[in-house]
């Protein structure tokens, strides 16, 4: 099993929000290398409070159209902390939409 370090960082965060606020709302991405060497591996990160549902689905979509995430290629789950279903009890809605759904549909 390969073992990545970070190479690089690449990242952007809204302007004119203080620290904390930006830290919640920001891309970041992981340029990693494997224990081979290889510049290989990627890890995308997207925090936002302004993303809606179909925003989500958008992504999934751009990802099927490069070929990274397909519905050929990949497999689809939603799942729910199991804290957060005592809390709310079982769900797979989110502000409105079934994510299950909706991520079946990207």
């Amino acid at each position: 099993m390969a073992d990545y370090e970070t190479k690089l960082k690449l990242g952007r965060k809204l302007k004119g929000t203080d620290a904390t606020t930006a830290s919640d709302n920001q891309v970041s991405v992981l340029f990693r290398v494997d224990s081979s060497g290889q510049d290989k591996h990627v890890s995308l990160s997207i925090e936002s409070d302004a993303m809606k549902p179909d925003d989500v689905a958008a992504v999934l979509r751009l990802l099927a159209e490069q070929g990274i995430f397909t519905s050929q290629n990949s497999r689809t789950w939603v799942s729910q902390p199991q804290a957060s279903e005592a809390k709310h009890g079982a769900s797979t809605m989110w502000q409105g939409a079934d994510i299950d759904a909706l991520a079946k549909q990207a």
